[in-house]
């Protein structure tokens, strides 16, 4: 029976990083999964549903650059071309910075193709910032891990059941302006 000091948790800031970066990429990810069709039909008259194909590609590169990503890190740390620290804080924040250009980008493209492949590539780079936090967590305690992840999916799954509520509320209409403040806040 493990007893968690919640009280160490909830009062360090390593552990807030952890979770706003986890509640950061969960962001990205919910809005992508659920407006990207939206985000192509509504812009583009590019309808995904009848192409499924095309919904599961960003979360299939996603799969496969969380594979890369963990060797690589892995590599980075056990050959001592980068400290651990280091390789934690250059994956998530190249990610973020990757993706939020990525997204933005999308937003003013003029190209279904070209949007769709900006978001693809965005969603699949989120990768590097997952394989970076999740593992902080076990650098930080790794007898405690699965109850600061718990503790970090809680507040990351929370804003993934308000955001599109919120993105409704705010934006309303669903033009092509709306979509591109809704990447410049996702971003």
């Amino acid at each position: 029976h493990i007893i968690y000091p919640w009280n160490k948790f909830v009062t360090s800031m390593p552990v807030w990083a952890i979770v706003v970066a986890h509640t950061c990429a969960s962001w990205g990810f919910y809005t992508l999964v659920m407006c990207l069709p939206m985000f192509m039909r509504d812009t583009y008259d590019y309808w995904m549903d009848s192409s499924t194909y095309m919904s599961l590609l960003p979360h299939l590169l996603m799969g496969v650059l969380l594979l890369v990503a963990g060797t690589l890190a892995d590599w980075l740390r056990n050959s001592e071309v980068l400290t651990t620290t280091h390789v934690r804080k250059y994956f998530t924040c190249g990610s973020f910075i990757s993706q939020g250009i990525l997204i933005v980008l999308a937003g003013h493209l003029n190209s279904a193709n070209g949007s769709l492949l900006c978001l693809i590539i965005a969603t699949g780079l989120g990768a590097f910032a997952w394989a970076a936090f999740s593992a902080n967590l076990l650098d930080l305690a790794p007898q405690y891990a699965s109850g600061l992840m718990g503790l970090s999916n809680t507040f990351a799954s929370i804003q993934g059941y308000l955001s599109p509520y919120l993105i409704f509320y705010v934006f309303g209409d669903v033009i092509m302006e709306n979509w591109q403040h809704l990447f410049y806040i996702t971003m």
